[in-house]
């Protein structure tokens, strides 16, 4: 079953499947009832950071406002071809370059 299904800002149809929404309300209950926040960091993103080692997408958004004070949403994707899923999303306090590369950044933020 999937929970949502959005557009990229890469054009990449992203999914977050109900077994991974499990994961994400177990680990990180701070995201309960967060998934319009986690579908605006894939379509609107501030950063996407590519994880070579791990081969995944780091897709961050800031939120002056969140159950968790103001935070950076990160949503980690894995992309296939055109489509792409959700692995996890929690909530982090900055933006951690070490290992990846940006592939997206939008004028406002300069990494």
């Amino acid at each position: 079953m999937v929970v949502f299904e959005t557009l990229s800002i890469q054009n990449k149809n992203i999914r977050l499947t109900e077994p991974q929404w499990f994961h994400i309300r177990h680990k990180h209950s701070e995201c309960d009832g967060q998934t319009d926040k986690m579908i605006s960091t894939i379509t609107a993103p501030d950063v996407i950071l590519h994880d070579r080692r791990e081969d995944v997408y780091h897709y961050l958004r800031h939120f002056q406002e969140t159950p968790v004070t103001e935070k950076f949403m990160l949503t980690i994707v894995r992309h296939l071809n055109d489509e792409g899923f959700v692995i996890t999303a929690f909530f982090v306090s900055k933006i951690r370059l070490e290992g990846k590369v940006k592939v997206y950044e939008k004028n406002i933020y300069k990494l």
